[in-house]
């Protein structure tokens, strides 16, 4: 993702995107989203802003201490990882995944998960591109 979507998350969303400095069990470690940030294409930032809305929300009716530790692409499909979390949460995180197989992860356009070497969820146009 680019610089410019990956701060827009991390500014909009203090709370979840708080491990982006440390570890937040092993406070000398950074975690592995502060260390990679977010591995995954900018066709997914909608997808990836709603879902941290959702839960930050849920942070907020809840008091839950949620930190996301990594978000990515695996297999041609998001990963959303969380410290923390309730089942509420585990099942917006499993939508959004679900989701972005429906959504190119270049473009943000419909898309269609391909499983042919490697994995990717893509639009036509993208497609042909790549």
């Amino acid at each position: 993702m680019n610089p410019e979507n990956s701060r827009r998350l991390q500014s909009d969303f203090p709370l979840l995107y708080r491990s982006q400095r440390l570890d937040p069990l092993r406070q000398d470690q950074p975690t592995v989203l502060a260390l990679w940030g977010f591995e995954c294409g900018d066709g997914w930032m909608d997808l990836v802003y709603r879902l941290s809305q959702a839960i930050s929300k849920h942070i907020e009716s809840t008091g839950l201490n949620i930190v996301a530790t990594q978000v990515k692409e695996k297999f041609g499909t998001l990963r959303f990882y969380i410290d923390g979390g309730d089942k509420e949460v585990f099942g917006l995180i499993a939508a959004a995944e679900q989701e972005s197989a429906t959504i190119c992860e270049l473009c943000g356009a419909p898309g269609t998960l391909v499983a042919k070497g490697w994995c990717s969820t893509l639009c036509e146009s993208c497609r042909r591109m790549h």
